[in-house]
């Protein structure tokens, strides 16, 4: 079964799903909104592949997951992909730094510091003789 008819599916039961919903929704879905992976990477200007490792790490845009199986399809609404672009919208590379900086857990360090250093001891590589290679 090709992506595109597996998608097609995906989007028919979820607009199924939509009419007559119960279900507490802020604003009516229109179902056609839905972007599949290569949609929102190619609206991103990314691979899917990161759009995955995203998704994986709990970053990204938001996204639907339509099903428990690994294989099930996963939708985002453009909405939501272009409200998380606009997030991403900073005046300088410094407050850049500021935003990645306030994410991090406190003791993260990027820098010089985080760098081993084998010349000042205490390292595998200092132990080696003259010449040798790892």
């Amino acid at each position: 079964m090709s992506d595109t008819t597996v998608q097609t599916r995906a989007i028919g039961s979820i607009k199924a799903s939509l009419q007559g919903s119960t279900y507490p929704i802020a604003k009516p879905i229109d179902p056609d909104d839905f972007i599949n992976t290569k949609e929102a990477a190619r609206l991103l200007r990314k691979k899917p592949n990161t759009l995955e490792i995203y998704r994986h790490q709990g970053k990204g845009p938001p996204f639907v997951k339509l099903g428990d199986s690994p294989q099930s399809p996963v939708l985002y609404l453009r909405s939501d992909v272009l409200a998380w672009l606009a997030q991403q919208t900073y005046r300088s590379t410094s407050a850049h730094t500021a935003a990645v900086n306030a994410k991090r857990p406190s003791g993260y360090t990027v820098g010089p510091s985080a760098i081993p250093r084998p010349w000042e001891g205490n390292s595998a590589a200092s132990s080696q003789p003259q010449g040798a290679s790892e």
